[in-house]
């Protein structure tokens, strides 16, 4: 009871100094002898909480005492591992969009049953999706139907978005709504970011004294044009500019269908997306240089740029 107790409180303490879950990791619910195991033969039944997905046939991929292992789950919530009494370090992992969880040592004593419950937490977290701005550029003005699907919650739209926006498209940029002209429709709307950590090996580390001068060369090599960079840097530039240290990632056009899917009516020849990822860091760091996709202005053209700031979750 003793070493329950302590475990408990050790892994407690561990998730509140990380800032973590307040649930343990991973917790012992029981220890009995069964004397129908063989001596110096022991079994850790691991019980698995928090994940949540329509897997039918989930697998569990583990390491004891640093060998690697795979085993798939018993009525797709445990698995019953043999081991030799004494003392035994675990590491679990079932997919990205969960936390990797590590054991401390965990003693077992001879012919004995030990039941675990093991904790899962999401390795998504919230971030806001802000400031996506469209601009529309037809040839000849034009009738447009913009149609959004977008991929998260509390979306805000503006103007107002009733089933789709409807307006007419001038080649200058502007947006005709009725009596009222718009230079973009906007939209933001809290979405999941998953914490991988592989997606910093590409980008870029921008120091916030040349933040300016990093986006107008960037968003040049993208094509935006000078009306698009100066939207795009008065928003975003004060607020990387303050942070010693910055890493900034893009992402465009299709990979921005994470995010919101657009549907436009007439098809444009042209939809360009650029999504900004970026958060403050402590350090360089070592990445690869990432390469800018650069739009085709031909014909009519749509261009939407929006981003996100992350929390040092993904570092």
């Amino acid at each position: 009871m003793k070493n329950q107790l302590l475990i408990i409180l050790l892994v407690l303490f561990s998730s509140l100094a990380y800032g973590k879950e307040l649930l343990p990791d991973y917790m012992l619910e029981s220890s009995e002898k069964d004397e129908s195991l063989q001596e110096n033969e022991a079994v850790f039944k691991f019980i698995f909480n928090g994940i949540w997905d329509d897997n039918k046939a989930r697998t569990i991929e583990f390491s004891m005492n640093g060998k690697i292992y795979s085993k798939k789950m018993v009525n797709n919530t445990y698995v019953e591992i043999k081991a030799r009494p004494g003392k035994h370090i675990f590491q679990f992992f079932y997919d990205s969009y969960h936390y990797e969880i590590f054991t401390d040592s965990l003693l077992i004593k001879t012919q004995y049953r030990d039941v675990y419950s093991i904790q899962f937490q999401n390795s998504e977290y919230p971030v806001e999706v802000e400031k996506p701005v469209i601009y529309i550029y037809p040839e000849v003005p034009t009738e447009v139907e913009v149609k959004m699907n977008i991929k998260g919650e509390n979306a805000f739209m503006y103007p107002e978005y009733i089933d789709s926006w409807k307006f007419t498209a001038h080649p200058n940029g502007d947006l005709v709504f009725g009596d009222k002209s718009y230079n973009y429709l906007f939209w933001e709307s809290t979405q999941y970011q998953r914490n991988i950590s592989t997606e910093t090996q590409v980008g870029f580390v921008v120091e916030g004294k040349n933040v300016v001068a990093f986006f107008e060369e960037k968003l040049t090599e993208a094509g935006l044009s000078s009306t698009e960079q100066a939207d795009f840097i008065t928003y975003w530039g004060s607020r990387l500019q303050v942070n010693a240290l910055n890493f900034v990632r893009f992402e465009f056009n299709e990979s921005c269908n994470q995010y919101a899917e657009l549907a436009i009516t007439p098809k444009p020849d042209n939809v360009y997306r650029i999504y900004m990822s970026w958060e403050s860091i402590d350090s360089f760091i070592n990445c690869k240089p990432q390469a800018i996709v650069p739009m085709n202005r031909k014909g009519f053209t749509v261009v939407e740029w929006g981003g996100q700031e992350l929390t040092n979750h993904s570092l």
